[in-house]
């Protein structure tokens, strides 16, 4: 009989982690395979990093022109461009691995750790695992928050037993991505609220952790100081920059949170993802899953307080309470953010833990069959609502397939042999990627490569200004205008 229930239970392990698999490759396959959906040149100095560093070039370890955020995607690219020619899909591969790790850790976290079925984690771990598109179009983005502040989460869990590694951890999340430090309160909350005692080998672990941190923060600061000769302290001021503590200004951005950006977050709005920054005419979202998703958060908030007050509760809850804490972090640290006029999504991507962690704790506790049945029902709704809003966005890919007006562009600067130009930042080094550097193109805007600009500098007379209309330059191509040289126009680029 035990082993009978054994086998069964890891027939349904392996069954739903397929599934999780499954789903994941499946919300991401429109953003790798049509990658100019949602692609802009923050991703593609990511693949000319990745590039440079396959050609043994230059050896990035943080974005180019920037005081922050590591560069460790472009190494985990790099190997790829050894055997394939630089791509958007080649380039989000990697990225769609990390999001399968990351949804089959947070499934089997969830029921290793509450105790729960294997199904019962699968539908826990929904907001993740088949989140609204815009969500996913984040998480495949290289040079934005991506899906790796999650996965450190995760692991600094599985580590906060082991002090040393976790501090060393922590210390390369949050170079790499701020918002990995989120973890941190999360986990000293949920210590505090499990009673733990202060003891010497409390502040013993505490100590071997901030070395830790210490010890990987000034090795990556040395190793930064002699690549550009700038410190990580420049990372701590630039966020400093983007902070403010006013309180009514904070009320009003705590309003838009809930609002605007938790919408979006959980898909309960309605938005044309063209509007969104994304080349697709598919309309996701809807209010109905928003009521439904939010309802449900908030019926399952009130439970879980009655249940605590009522008795003590046998199975522990710590891990959900932690993921939930972390998404609490994500969403309190954005009202923090200075100014913003739209949800700026990769900001608070890990408020989708909040769910997660509300619905582990609630079916880990819950008596009533019937409330826990409501409460999966609705998460199984809200999943399925997701997905098929993804299929919207999949069929609109095949049947209206979206414009590539960047391809375009790069095809006739090839076409006429046009080596060198200058265009804004956006759409500079889109092409400079996209052309695998055969066309070179300074930016107008921020400078990240500046080998770039020397080179267009170098040979000015033949660069061409690429401006985006509306604009009056005497050829158009896609959505721009064309300036070229005279000598150019004399040969019959016209």
């Amino acid at each position: 009989m035990i082993a009978a229930l054994f086998d069964r239970g890891r027939r349904e392990t392996w069954l739903f982690t397929t599934l999780t698999v499954v789903l994941v490759l499946v919300r991401s396959a429109v953003f790798v395979f049509q990658g100019q959906i949602d692609f802009d040149s923050d991703q593609a100095i990511i693949g000319l990093m990745a590039k440079h560093l396959s050609e043994f070039r230059t050896f990035p370890l943080f974005f180019y022109g920037q005081n922050y955020m590591l560069g460790a995607h472009a190494w985990l690219v790099a190997p790829l461009f050894w055997v394939a020619r630089p791509s958007i899909a080649v380039l989000k591969i990697p990225l769609v691995l990390l999001n399968v790790l990351a949804a089959v850790l947070l499934m089997r976290g969830v029921s290793a750790r509450l105790g729960l079925r294997p199904a019962i984690a699968f539908v826990a771990a929904l907001p993740f695992i088949v989140p609204t598109p815009v969500v996913t179009a984040n998480y495949l983005q290289t040079g934005s928050s991506g899906v790796e502040p999650l996965l450190y989460v995760l692991l600094l869990w599985m580590l906060r037993d082991r002090p040393f590694s976790f501090g060393a951890l922590l210390a390369f999340g949050f170079v790499h991505r701020e918002f990995t430090i989120y973890a941190l309160p999360a986990l000293a909350v949920v210590e505090l609220a499990g009673g733990a005692p202060w003891t010497a080998g409390t502040f013993k672990r505490v100590a071997q952790g901030a070395g830790a941190f210490a010890l990987v923060w000034l090795i990556l600061d040395d190793a930064k100081m002699h690549l550009n000769g700038s410190s990580l302290l420049l990372q701590a001021q630039q966020m400093g920059k983007f902070t403010c503590f006013a309180g009514l200004g904070m009320l009003g951005r705590a309003r838009f949170m809930v609002a605007t950006a938790w919408p979006v977050l959980t898909g309960g709005t309605r938005m044309i993802l063209d509007q969104s920054a994304m080349r697709s005419s598919a309309v996701v979202g809807s209010a109905l899953v928003g009521w439904l998703s939010g309802g449900t958060v908030i019926l399952m908030l009130a439970r879980l307080a009655s249940l605590a007050r009522r008795r003590h509760q046998e199975r522990s809850i710590a891990f959900a309470a932690y993921l939930a804490l972390v998404g609490c972090c994500a969403m309190a640290a954005y009202t923090l953010t200075c100014a913003f006029s739209f949800p700026v999504v990769r900001y608070f991507t890990l408020g989708l833990l909040i769910p997660i962690g509300c619905f582990a704790a609630f079916v880990a506790w819950e008596g009533s069959a019937r409330l826990r049945t409501v409460a999966i029902v609705a998460f199984v709704l809200w999943g399925t609502a997701n997905l098929v809003d993804h299929l919207q966005v999949i069929r609109e890919a095949i049947v209206h397939p979206a414009a590539n007006p960047h391809a375009e562009l790069t095809a006739f600067l090839l076409g006429h042999q046009i080596r060198y130009a200058r265009a804004n930042y956006w759409d500079a080094y889109v092409v400079d990627f996209l052309s695998r550097e055969r066309v070179i193109v300074g930016s107008y805007g921020p400078v990240r490569i500046p080998d770039y600009e020397r080179r267009v500098d170098e040979h000015r007379t033949a660069a061409v200004s690429i401006e985006r209309m509306p604009c009056d330059g005497p050829l158009r191509v896609a959505s721009w205008c064309i300036s070229m040289p005279a000598n150019r126009l004399d040969n019959g680029a016209r």
